[in-house]
């Protein structure tokens, strides 16, 4: 490997691991002192980089975030697509969407919490790209739910996506917060929301 080659993949692995500590810089500033709380200046100086090189790859705050949220949204979508590529059970489904946000909960709370914050503030809307895979994604669920037997005939794909994701994320975070009490998030309270899923979603 010739010098330039080499110093070239270092920066990019600089690169890489600060873009890295900017993210989770935001994600927990978000989250502690929500939007308006999160400057710039903090999301740097937490992140150990100079707002300079923040600068670089982002124009504003709200770009950075909105891109965080992007992120988010896109995997979750992924998520749900391979669900569906894997199975034609609703119920399995749905099952694992909210045992992969239990699971995100208990190994990286603050991604959660971060999606929570932002699907509460006006300033943030999905991109007309996402909402509509989303809707599509909904569809084909309601579409399996239907040719099951599993769905009641007049649900949504606004219901399915409440229910389905909007809910366990709100349920989660209540517990995050020490809303009621400060009990640990286990398999007990994931079989609960999937029931709770199921009574408001079934035929």
């Amino acid at each position: 490997m010739n010098e330039y080659l080499f110093n070239y993949i270092m920066a990019r692995l600089i690169d890489d691991m600060k873009l890295e500590r900017i993210k989770i810089a935001t994600q927990e500033l978000v989250v502690a002192n929500g939007y308006g709380g999160a400057s710039i200046s903090t999301i740097a100086k937490k992140a150990g980089v100079a707002e300079g090189y923040l600068y670089r790859f982002y124009k504003s705050k709200f770009e950075l975030v909105n891109d965080l949220l992007f992120t988010n949204v896109n995997e979750l979508a992924d998520n749900i697509e391979l669900l569906l590529e894997n199975q034609q059970n609703i119920w399995k489904i749905f099952e694992h969407l909210i045992k992969s946000f239990f699971l995100l909960a208990n190994t990286e709370p603050n991604r959660i919490k971060f999606m929570f914050v932002l699907m509460h503030d006006y300033n943030f809307n999905l991109k007309e790209v996402q909402r509509s895979r989303i809707f599509e994604l909904c569809s084909r669920i309601k579409e399996i739910g239907f040719a099951n037997n599993q769905l009641r005939q007049n649900v949504t794909e606004e219901e399915i996506y409440l229910i389905g994701v909007t809910y366990p994320i709100q349920f989660i975070n209540l517990r995050l917060k020490n809303f009621f009490n400060n009990s640990e998030i286990t398999d007990i309270e994931m079989i609960n929301i999937l029931t709770i899923c199921k009574n408001a979603l079934k035929k």
